[in-house]
């Protein structure tokens, strides 16, 4: 597949901040081995644009309109898909379960298109104060009710853990925003642009997923 200039840019946007490549790098490495990719809800196009700039054969399913998608397919989830069964090898599902009503419906659509080797990434919010606070969030889990519901639509978990102590350093305070961001053009300065900010990158990401295995 062709990538484009313009997907480029968009992914380098999260290369930046935690907040934007942690999240990015961990569907990246769980998606590692995997080809044919399902976004579902993509409103900020951070994964498709990620896994796009990989070379990954991206569609995006979404229930708003997103421009700028070759393959976009305007619908919930919730509903029967005109996939046919077992289409994709990789589907991602990022903070996007907690705004279904129809959660066990989704999961069950999801697993019907999924192959039987493929990988669904999903990531959901555990008991977030800021983050639970929208009135569309409808659902709040847990591990255990996260758990449960991909148990009980034939899903197991090979994988988890939590985000949040490295990604989200930045929005503490100022010393550790300082700490962070400093550490970042220490880096850069050290080892040149390119090198120094996938040092920093990776660092970021091993630290995040060794605390919250």
């Amino acid at each position: 597949m062709p990538i484009s200039a313009q997907t480029k840019s968009t992914a380098a946007q999260y290369s930046s901040s935690p907040d934007g490549f942690i999240p990015a790098m961990a569907i990246s490495n769980f998606l590692e081995n995997k080809t044919k990719i399902l976004v579902i809800g993509d409103f900020t196009k951070r994964d498709y644009t990620t896994l796009t700039a990989q070379g990954k054969d991206v569609s995006v399913l979404d229930i708003v309109p997103l421009e700028g998608i070759e393959q976009f397919y305007l619908q919930s989830i919730t509903e029967k898909t005109f996939f046919a069964d077992k289409t994709f090898d990789g589907i991602v599902l990022a903070e996007v379960i907690e705004h279904l009503f129809e959660d066990h419906a989704a999961l069950t659509e999801i697993k019907r298109i999924l192959k039987d080797d493929g990988t669904l990434v999903i990531t959901v919010p555990y008991f977030s104060n800021v983050q639970d606070e929208p009135e569309f969030h409808v659902r709040v889990h847990s591990k255990r009710t996260i758990t449960r519901l991909l148990q009980h639509t034939g899903f197991a978990i090979e994988e988890h853990f939590y985000r949040g102590l490295v990604s989200r350093m930045p929005q503490k305070n100022v010393i550790s925003k300082f700490l962070l961001f400093g550490t970042s053009k220490a880096l850069r300065l050290f080892f040149g642009a390119e090198r120094g900010s996938a040092i920093f990158r990776n660092g970021c990401f091993k630290l995040e997923h060794f605390l919250g295995t």
